[in-house]
Parts: C-alpha cells; sequence; structure tokens
C-alpha cells in the first residue's frame, strides 16, 4: 500500500472516531510534542528568568529612561525583523510542514497578536509597526494588534493610560493585557475579538516581554496551556522569545519548528539588530530550521502526490474539529434533567 493512501486511511480513521481523538487529547500531560524539545524550552526559559526577569531587573528597567520614556526592555525598529522574514516567506510559500503542507496556506487570513508592544517606546509599539509596514505581510494578516499591561504600581508605567490620554492612536489595533496570561477564558475572549471564527489562525509573539522573560518556569506552562485550551480549533504559530512553535487542531500540544538567530533579536547585552543590513539578510540567517517538521522550498518541488496528501489530512482536520465545536456547542445548549 503507498504511502499515499496509508495516510488518507488514518485520516479516514480519525475523522470517523473522534472518541479517539479526544482520548488522545486528555491523555497528553505536556506542551510540547518532544520531551527534549519541552526540557530544552524549559531550561532556557529559566535561564532567562534568571539573567534578565527577577524582580531587580524589572525595577531597573522601570525607574531607566530612555529617550523620555520609561520601558522595561530594551526595543528598537526592526528588532525583530528576522520575524518579518520569516512570515514573507511563509507567505510565500517557502516554508512546509511536512505533514500538514505549507504554512501560507495555513496561516493566510491570521490575526497576530503581541504581547508586551512596549506601547510608549519612540513612536510606540515599534516592532508592531515594523510589521505593519510591511504591505506583503499585512495583506496576508486579518488583524495586527499591539498590546500592553497598565501597571498601577508607578504613575509612569500606566502605560495604557498614557497612551490613551497623550499619544496619537496606533494605526493598528491595540489592547490592554493581564500581567498573568494564564486565563483561558481571557485568552478566548481576546483573540475572539480579533478573528472572523472560531476556527481562524492565529500568530502570537512574546519576545522580550512578560511571558518569556519575566514568568517563572510554571507561569509560562501555565500561560502555554492557557492558549491551547482557549484555542482548541485554530492552527497557531507562536513566536515565544528565540522559539518558533506550530499547532494545528489535528495536534493537542505545540511542535517546536525553528528558531531564530539569538545573536539578534534576543539579544539582551548589545544592540546587534541596529548593525545588520535588512536589504541583504538571508531567511537562512534568521531561522534554524527543525528539520524533523519543516523544509524551506518551493512549493513545485513537492510531488502532487504529497501535497494531496497534505491537503486531504488538513481538510479531514478542519472537518474533525468542526464537528467538536458543534458537539459541544449543543451539549452545552441541552438542558439536564
Amino acid at each position: 500500500m503507498s504511502f499515499l493512501r496509508k495516510r488518507i486511511l488514518f485520516s479516514i480513521v480519525l475523522f470517523l472516531n473522534p472518541v479517539f481523538y479526544l482520548y488522545s487529547l486528555r491523555s497528553e500531560t505536556t506542551i510540547i510534542e518532544r520531551e527534549e524539545d519541552e526540557k530544552r524550552v524549559l531550561e532556557n526559559h529559566a535561564f532567562e528568568k534568571l539573567r534578565f526577569g527577577l524582580a531587580n531587573h524589572i525595577h531597573y528597567y522601570k525607574i531607566k529612561k530612555t529617550k523620555n520614556t520609561v520601558v522595561e526592555q530594551r526595543s528598537g525598529r526592526r528588532r525583530l525583523y528576522d520575524h518579518n522574514l520569516i512570515l514573507r516567506s511563509i507567505f510565500r510559500d517557502r516554508i512546509h510542514h511536512h505533514t500538514y503542507g505549507s504554512l501560507g496556506s495555513l496561516l493566510s487570513g491570521a490575526s497576530f497578536i503581541d504581547f508586551g508592544s512596549a506601547i510608549l517606546y519612540e513612536e510606540g509599539a515599534v516592532t508592531v509597526r515594523d510589521l505593519y509596514e510591511d504591505e506583503f505581510i499585512r495583506s496576508h494578516l486579518k488583524n495586527i494588534v499591539a498590546t500592553d499591561i497598565n501597571d498601577p504600581e508607578y504613575s509612569h508605567t500606566r502605560y495604557i493610560e498614557i497612551h490613551m490620554s497623550e499619544r496619537e492612536p496606533f494605526p493598528f489595533s491595540f489592547n490592554e493585557i493581564p500581567y498573568r496570561l494564564d486565563d483561558p477564558e481571557y485568552i478566548r475572549v481576546l483573540t475572539r475579538i480579533y478573528t472572523t471564527s472560531e476556527f481562524s489562525p492565529l500568530i502570537l509573539r512574546s519576545t522580550n516581554s512578560g511571558p518569556d522573560l519575566f514568568y517563572t518556569v510554571d507561569e509560562m506552562k501555565e500561560h502555554f496551556s492557557s492558549i491551547l485550551e482557549a484555542n482548541p480549533h485554530r492552527t497557531i504559530l507562536y513566536f515565544f522569545n528565540r522559539f518558533i512553535f506550530f499547532r494545528t487542531p489535528c495536534q493537542s500540544k505545540f511542535q517546536l519548528i525553528g528558531t531564530i538567530d539569538e545573536k539578534v533579536g534576543v539579544n539582551h547585552s548589545f544592540s546587534a539588530w541596529r548593525y545588520v543590513d535588512w536589504n541583504k539578510r538571508e531567511l537562512s540567517e534568521a531561522i534554524l530550521p527543525q528539520y524533523r517538521y519543516i523544509q524551506i522550498t518551493e512549493s513545485r518541488t513537492k510531488s502532487v502526490g504529497d501535497r494531496l496528501d497534505s491537503w486531504f489530512l488538513v481538510k479531514a482536520c478542519q472537518i474533525q474539529s468542526r464537528l467538536r465545536y458543534f458537539q459541544n456547542k449543543i451539549r452545552k445548549s441541552v438542558p439536564k434533567l
């Protein structure tokens, strides 16, 4: 039996047996698919927290003035521009998942939500502006959303209040978020506001902000679990610190599909991004792919059978996800006797 026929039969079995799928969801205990990947992420998070996210670091950045503003992490135009390069390649159909096919097809029409956007730095939310001003990326996104906290501890860190009263409105959406993003219901409401439906794809980012620097390891794990619980029917791409995570409704947890160049975007010791020639930087410099999951390619290099295989699996996954969603709605609407 050919590989394609085996995959189609496997997809049909999953489609016809949602009980098996739901049982597998309940049996999962980690937030990342492979044990070694999760260990690597947790160890990196603990290290980042120790070096840059303790209370004394937070206090230092709150009182340190930078160009007449107060920010908790140094930011800057194009600091996270590697994300732009990666997203351009995704939407140009250059990055393919071995199982699910083109990431661009899966993420087209996604909403992009940035957690902790430094809305008072320079003209405000500068790395989000980099995305918004990239017309090619913007054309593939439903919404681009900046967020920040409204810290009541100091008058000068009431970021939302200061922005609303003293700054020009953003050309993109923005929203206040709590310090701890660990409530699935809050995350569910936040994502509903900026997406078309429960099934719309989502791109998230937490890089040099609260979840990826200031949370404890347990808080970070709770944050990931809440995102998964709040968005069971969405395809999600998550830029988290130096890591790139991916999940479809077929999966119960994230896959670590790559890392960004840690010497640039997440460099806390030197403003390396200011010295990069971004007109010449290549995708290969921006991302280190996890080749077990993805490949950098052109769609025409993939065989018709592989593309059909991926298409069928994705469609089966989407239909199954919708069935689960409506079954849950019907179950909740039926009064208990």
